[in-house]
């Protein structure tokens, strides 16, 4: 009984302590200045400066600057960055693709596998540690990349290495959606933090039902447009134990 009484009271309290540490990043200032860098951190309950004790993550960005330093083509020097000094491999389609090491960008820099949610994260922390313009597309069920050049704009999919769909493919390739209306316009930095907070509540949602709530108010706080939040959060509390 003690131990399904504190099982039930953990997650709530843990949201509660998430929500004060987010709050010192998100709530102090405007919203849209939510950096992916901290929350990077922040996700794994580390201090919002994390990234500056992390050697892989300091070696890549030296990697970066030497390669614009000598090519002057920063597209090329960012994919150079992503998939072949950092290597950064597709976890895989299915459950590998959405699991927390493939959707938390640093455990993708550690394991060096990653589905589009971890790659396309880690991609926007270097743009924005490097004044970048780079977004975050969202499509039904997945992300890509949109680097924005003083001429033109090239797609990449994080999925393959970088590869570069047309707009037309992409709504070719995902025509059956299910489409929200969402798509095709850049992700603000807070909402592609509740979208990476959404998968990782669905990650628990058969096995732990309180802890996906968790993570869906969370998703709720940061991107409340987004459909499928309110769709799993009734999901997950019909999926709750009457009583403890």
């Amino acid at each position: 009984m003690l131990s399904r009484l504190i099982s039930k009271l953990f997650w709530p309290a843990l949201f509660i302590a998430f929500v004060a540490a987010l709050s010192l990043i998100l709530w102090s200032g405007r919203s849209e200045n939510v950096s992916y860098r901290e929350m990077a951190c922040v996700f794994e309950e580390r201090t919002p400066s994390c990234l500056d004790s992390i050697p892989a993550w300091n070696e890549g960005l030296a990697y970066f600057d030497s390669s614009i330093a000598v090519s002057r083509d920063t597209l090329s020097a960012l994919k150079n960055l992503l998939w072949k000094f950092w290597n950064i491999e597709f976890a895989g389609a299915g459950e590998a693709a959405v699991a927390k090491e493939s959707v938390l960008p640093l455990r993708v820099l550690e394991n060096r596998k990653s589905g589009c949610m971890g790659l396309s994260w880690l991609a926007l922390m270097v743009a924005e540690s490097r004044q970048l313009r780079l977004n975050a597309i969202l499509l039904p069920g997945h992300v890509f990349l949109r680097y924005d050049s003083a001429n033109e704009s090239f797609n990449l999919e994080p999925n393959r290495r970088g590869f570069s769909y047309t707009d037309a493919e992409y709504r070719k390739k995902y025509q059956k959606g299910p489409w929200t209306g969402l798509e095709f316009r850049p992700l603000k930095p807070v909402e592609f933090v509740g979208l990476a907070a959404f998968d990782i509540g669905n990650l628990f949602l058969d096995s732990e039902p309180s802890r996906a709530l968790t993570w869906y108010r969370m998703a709720e706080e940061f991107f409340p447009a987004y459909p499928g939040i309110e769709a799993n959060q009734m999901v997950a509390k019909n999926r709750l134990p009457n009583s403890i």
